[in-house]
C-alpha cells in the first residue's frame, strides 16, 4: 500500500540523517516507527512511570495456537495443585 506523509522541514531533515546515519532507508524507518507505534499504542493507557515494565503482546505462533492441550490426571484439578503448592495438602 502506498502512502504520501507530509512532514514540516525538521522532521524531515531529521528522517533524511537518520537514514544516513543508520545506513537505512527513510521509507523503512517510517514503516518501523509506524509498526512501534501501532504496538504500543494501548500502552499509552497507563502512567509514564509504568510503562517501562510493560510490554505489548505478541501474536502467538500458528504451532502455538493448534498445539494440543494436556490434560491433568484423573482427579486432579488446578485447584488442588494450588494447595499442594501452598502446603496446603490433605490434612
Amino acid at each position: 500500500m502506498a502512502v504520501n506523509i507530509r512532514m514540516n522541514d525538521e522532521l524531515a531533515g531529521d528522517l533524511k540523517a537518520l537514514a544516513q546515519e543508520t545506513g537505512r532507508s527513510q521509507q523503512d524507518l517510517i514503516r518501523d516507527a509506524i509498526a512501534d507505534y501501532i504496538r504500543n499504542y494501548k500502552l499509552r493507557a497507563f502512567a509514564p512511570e509504568i510503562r517501562h515494565m510493560l510490554k505489548p503482546a505478541t501474536n502467538a505462533s500458528p504451532e502455538l495456537m493448534t498445539r494440543p492441550q494436556r490434560k491433568l490426571p484423573e482427579g486432579v484439578t488446578i485447584e488442588s495443585m494450588l494447595a499442594h503448592e501452598r502446603g496446603e495438602g490433605a490434612r
